[in-house]
């Protein structure tokens, strides 16, 4: 009996001690466990400083005031003002040369060439029998000191001797001079070769000249004749939709030009306008006589205008134009653009959007996920301004907790937060 009792103490102490263990190792494995199924692949971020927009993105049309100049003879154009420079009225933007000046002009080109090259090598020759010349003076006026030597010694035949290489040291010199001279003459046969290719030239070319100032375009596209001012007010979405740059205008980089038909454009004026059509939900915002920034994406630049027309709704939508006098050399070759509207600029402590939970764009809150002591926190946060993919926000006024006294957490710069905060949960543990 006893031995029996005996036995049973040993088994309970060891299933005591077995279940000691396991719990132990539950203890220890468990909280390590869960930290690594579901702390391991929780992505974790910064709080940083940064700036947003909040925008719409549209399609335009950019409307100017521009007069089309037609070429008054077949042939090349050279092109005296270049693409979006400004001129004054009555000055030649361009030079049209007929077909029979072709080949004169191609001669000029090859003349061109010939008389750099023939400059290029006389500079060379002058380098090089420049010392020639040099060393001959100084050997002349050498055997000159020895004439009056000699002469004073009444040494005849040696002053003879000393006048013969003195004559042919001149004669030296005269070659060199000569064939300098000869390459100057061949340069001023060449200048004035081209002097009367030049004038044949210009008996054949004809100018194009602007009645006023403005800036220049060659970049005509068949849509000047009625996109005007005048016409903003009667343009629709669809018009705004459909209207496109013409192909069968001249393209910017053709040097070919037909009698009577257009060959460059005059942008008169010191503003133009962008005209876009707008959903009626957007349009609360874009009133007649309010400023109103845009970003031109097609040359990535933000201006200023004013909205200076609204029209009624037509088809759910508002046709809006903005005025504005800025980058309009940059804009002299586009018609149809994308632009962003941008309503307003947040800057401060920048997360993503997916970042935060319990948004209330009505109080201008939500919760955003602290990670603190290797835990998450959600705490409450004032939401300064988003769009559609990030949010600025700040902590919240202490209005908010409603007279309680006690210290709450808060965000700032450099703090970690939880980037998805999706199946997250308060007190979760997080590497």
């Amino acid at each position: 009996m006893k031995e029996r009792e005996k036995e049973e103490n040993r088994i309970n102490r060891r299933i005591r001690f077995g279940s000691a263990v396991i719990l132990l190792f539950l203890l220890l494995y468990i909280p390590s466990f869960v930290f690594w199924i579901y702390g391991k692949n929780i992505s974790i971020d910064i709080l940083r400083m940064g700036e947003i927009e909040e925008s719409v993105t549209v399609d335009a049309l950019i409307v100017r005031n521009e007069t089309v100049v037609n070429s008054p003879v077949d042939g090349i154009i050279i092109k005296n003002i270049e693409e979006g420079e400004k001129i004054r009225g009555g000055s030649t933007i361009a030079t049209v040369l007929n077909k029979s000046s072709e080949k004169l002009l191609d001669d000029l080109k090859a003349l061109d060439l010939r008389i750099i090259e023939a400059q290029r090598e006389k500079a060379k020759n002058d380098v090089f029998f420049l010392e020639d010349i040099k060393d001959i003076d100084e050997k002349i006026e050498d055997r000159l000191m020895s004439v009056i030597a000699q002469a004073d010694s009444n040494n005849i035949s040696e002053v003879k001797n000393i006048k013969k290489d003195v004559d042919e040291l001149i004669q030296k010199k005269a070659t060199i001079t000569g064939d300098l001279s000869i390459s100057d003459a061949h340069i001023n046969s060449l200048k004035a070769e081209k002097k009367l290719l030049q004038e044949g030239i210009n008996q054949n070319k004809s100018s194009i000249v602007s009645d006023a100032p403005g800036i220049i375009s060659y970049a005509v596209d068949g849509c000047e004749s009625f996109l005007n001012q005048d016409a903003i007010s009667s343009l629709t979405p669809k018009d705004i939709n459909n209207i496109k740059p013409q192909n069968t205008v001249r393209k910017m980089d053709d040097l070919d030009v037909e009698c009577n038909k257009p060959v460059v454009k005059v942008i008169s004026g010191i503003d133009y306008y962008i005209v876009f059509a707008i959903d009626k939900k957007e349009t609360e915002e874009f009133k007649v006589e309010d400023s109103l920034s845009l970003r031109i994406n097609d040359i990535n630049k933000i201006i200023d205008g004013t909205v200076v027309h609204k029209s009624d709704e037509i088809d759910g939508k508002f046709v809006i134009a903005v005025k504005t006098d800025k980058a309009m050399s940059d804009t002299a070759t586009l018609r149809n653009i994308n632009v962003d509207l941008i309503k307003n600029c947040y800057s401060g402590l920048v997360v993503p959007v997916k970042s935060l939970i319990d948004i209330d764009m009505t109080a201008m809150t939500a919760k955003i996920g602290l990670v603190r002591a290797q835990r998450v926190e959600f705490i409450p946060v004032k939401i300064v301004g988003r769009n559609s993919e990030f949010a600025i926000i700040d902590n919240v006024d202490k209005s908010y907790y409603a007279g309680d006294a006690t210290s709450h957490p808060s965000i700032s710069l450099y703090k970690s937060y939880i980037v998805n905060p999706k199946n997250i949960e308060e007190g979760q543990i997080v590497n």
